[in-house]
């Protein structure tokens, strides 16, 4: 099971191999984050603030079509990296090749059932009739490449739990650059607007979904994977969605308040809804340091907790809060002293400009809070844990923002008022998070120190 490419991540030196595995993450997941990112800044530039507004209208919608499956690319993660670490070869190797199979069905199916349910979750979300078309067509054509995109995020987060993350940087690096490339060409040669950004995407996603199999199937690669050998293993079927769900749900409940939220925004017309698209943009670059993070900790504490190295799971959350604090936190003071340059990127209208500073700079130094409910989520889902903290998280953070919408953000709210619903879910989520990772901890120490004795 060693290869050049792969980690044990059960030994040695806990801060140094942190780093070494969180940068390829921080590098993939920003270069994926670009694809959205490029279609925001392109279409805001040259197609106007309503194609904008189309555009960043659809990320709630498509997150939330999509959370169950990337819930279940987390529990293959889990799954592979506690055989990997328990040194279980054939259940890994089952695993595996249930959840490329499990990844291209399901991507299959909510690709289709996304396409149908565009313009109706649309009309839901209350978006505005002249953004409502572009919209859609955006977001069909998105759920095109939905298997691909799939079979992307389970074959890197089965990557991940062999300890390679150079591999997914750069199969991301080749198709970040062709979807930046295509986007200015089918906008700018073709004038093809939301539906352009589009297409580029899809052909980023198929890209990389083709590089990923390669790696995967590659006859002379540690992962021993064959095309003739995909079918769906039961128990390994039921531990990935037994982990997977939970997580999935709890995706699923969170981009419910974040569609809530949105619904908000779109009553108050396209350039609020540029505004929020292009803070939006901002803020997940924030989130993606955080979200490194946390996938490091998946992957962690899945090998530490398949071998049984439970200290290093105390070590691995406590080193990787305080870093990634550090991170979050420097990135919030960048957005905080040049917010206006920042937003200017993706469009230049003055009204647009002001009406995102204020979630800029409160979400900014919110995702400091967040840290620790996300990395301490992080290494519960490695353990196992998925159910309880789905609940824990839901309660957390979903019931807090839906108080604050309904109770205490009155129509006449600013938007800074609205987006103090952040802060406070984050608080709730960590207290309740932390709390509940100290009583599992509790229930292996028993047995660990009863065998020393």
């Amino acid at each position: 099971m060693k290869s050049r490419h792969t980690m044990d991540l059960t030994n040695g030196s806990l801060v140094k191999k942190l780093l070494i595995f969180v940068f390829p993450i921080l590098v993939s997941n920003l270069l994926q984050h670009l694809y959205n990112a490029a279609d925001n800044i392109v279409v805001g530039q040259y197609a106007g603030k309503v194609a904008l507004a189309a555009v960043g209208s659809t990320s709630s919608a498509t997150v939330l079509i999509l959370n169950l499956l990337n819930g279940l690319a987390v529990g293959a993660n889990v799954v592979c990296a506690n055989y990997r670490g328990a040194q279980k070869q054939a259940e890994l190797a089952r695993c595996m090749h249930t959840a490329v199979l499990l990844s291209a069905v399901g991507g299959v199916l909510f690709g289709v059932f996304g396409f149908a349910v565009s313009r109706p979750l649309l009309q839901i979300m209350s978006c505005p009739e002249n953004v409502i078309d572009q919209a859609t067509l955006y977001m069909r054509i998105y759920c095109l490449g939905v298997p691909a995109s799939m079979v992307y995020n389970f074959g890197a987060a089965l990557l991940r739990a062999h300890g390679d993350t150079k591999r997914p940087m750069i199969i991301l690096s080749l198709t970040g650059v062709v979807n930046v490339c295509l986007n200015l060409f089918f906008v700018l040669v073709f004038h093809m607007g939301v539906a352009g950004v589009a297409v580029a995407t899809i052909v980023a996603q198929v890209i990389s979904a083709i590089l990923v199999l390669r790696i995967l199937f590659s006859p002379d690669d540690v992962f021993q994977m064959r095309f003739r050998e995909l079918r769906f293993h039961k128990e390994e079927l039921w531990r990935l969605i037994k982990v997977g769900i939970p997580c999935g749900m709890n995706g699923l409940v969170f981009s419910i308040s974040n569609v809530i939220l949105q619904s908000s925004v779109n009553v108050l017309g396209d350039t609020v809804m540029a505004a929020n698209a292009a803070s939006n943009s901002l803020t997940n670059f924030i989130y993606l340091v955080l979200n490194s993070f946390y996938s490091a900790c998946v992957s962690f504490t899945g090998q530490c907790f398949g071998a049984k190295e439970y200290r290093r799971i105390d070590q691995l959350l406590v080193r990787s809060i305080a870093i990634c604090v550090l991170a979050v936190s420097l990135m919030a003071a960048v957005m905080t002293l040049f917010p206006r340059q920042l937003i200017g990127l993706y469009n230049t209208e003055p009204d647009v400009i002001d009406a995102s500073i204020a979630k800029l700079m409160i979400v900014s130094w919110a995702y400091v809070l967040y840290v620790f409910s996300e990395l301490t989520l992080g290494c519960l889902r490695g353990m196992g844990k998925s159910l309880v903290p789905m609940i824990l998280n839901a309660f957390g953070i979903c019931m807090p923002r839906l108080l604050w919408v309904w109770f205490f953000a009155s129509p006449n709210s600013s938007l800074g008022e609205l987006y103090l619903c952040y802060p406070i879910s984050y608080v709730f989520s960590a207290a309740f998070l932390v709390s509940y990772f100290f009583l599992c901890r509790r229930k292996l120490w028993k047995p660990e120190s009863e065998s020393a004795m």
